[in-house]
C-alpha cells in the first residue's frame, strides 16, 4: 500500500481437532498444552499501546483488530490482522495496490521480552486483489486492509506489525490477554 499523494491498500478455513479416546496421554497432555498456549479462534480487538504504525499528518495507518481463524490438527495455524486508514487532511487520498510489496508485511513477536523472529505474511488484500483502487474522502476513516499469517503467536506473546514501507506499531498484545 502505497501514498505518493496515493496510499495502497491491502481467511482461510481451519478445523478443530478432536481428541480421539484412543489417544495416548502423551498425545492428550500436547493437545491440552496447546490449547492454553494459543487464543481460541475467533475476532480479537488491539490491546496494549499505541496500535498506530504511521501518521505522516494526511493519513493515520493503525492495526485494530485481529482475527484467529479456526484450529488445524489440534493448533491454529493461520491469523489475520486488520489496518484502518484515516485520511485527517482536507484533500482526496486516492488509495492504490500498484506497487506494494506483500513481502514487506511481518509480525515481529517478542516473547518474555526477547525477540524470538518475524514472520512474512502469506496473503494480503494486495495480493488477492493486485488491481484493486480506491478514493479516500477528507476526514474519513477506513478499514480496508487485511494481511494473514500461517502461524499464531502464543498468549502472552507481544507482536509488532510492520506495513510495508510505511512503519512498524509497538508490540502489543494481538489477543487482549
Amino acid at each position: 500500500m502505497n501514498i505518493r499523494r496515493a496510499l495502497a491498500a491491502s481467511s482461510p478455513v481451519m478445523m478443530v481437532a478432536a481428541i480421539g479416546l484412543s489417544a495416548a496421554p502423551a498425545e492428550q497432555q500436547s493437545v491440552v498444552t496447546a490449547a492454553s498456549s494459543f487464543p481460541e479462534a475467533g475476532a480479537y480487538a488491539t490491546q496494549g499501546r499505541s496500535n498506530v504504525i504511521s501518521d505522516d499528518g494526511e493519513v493515520q495507518v493503525s492495526w485494530i483488530a485481529s482475527q484467529v481463524f479456526p484450529w488445524e490438527g489440534g493448533i491454529p495455524t493461520r491469523w489475520q490482522v486488520n489496518v484502518i486508514y484515516n485520511n485527517t487532511s482536507d484533500h482526496v487520498v486516492y488509495l492504490t495496490c500498484q506497487g506494494w510489496d506483500t513481502g514487506k508485511i511481518r509480525e515481529n513477536i517478542f516473547r518474555q521480552g526477547t525477540s524470538i523472529g518475524y514472520v512474512k505474511a502469506e496473503h494480503d488484500l494486495c495480493s488477492d486483489h493486485p488491481e484493486w483502487n480506491a478514493n479516500l474522502s477528507p476526514n474519513h476513516r477506513i478499514i480496508m486492509s487485511w494481511a494473514v499469517f500461517h502461524n499464531v503467536p502464543r498468549i502472552g506473546d507481544r507482536v509488532s506489525l510492520q506495513w510495508e514501507d510505511y512503519g512498524t506499531s509497538q508490540a502489543l498484545d494481538p489477543f487482549g490477554h
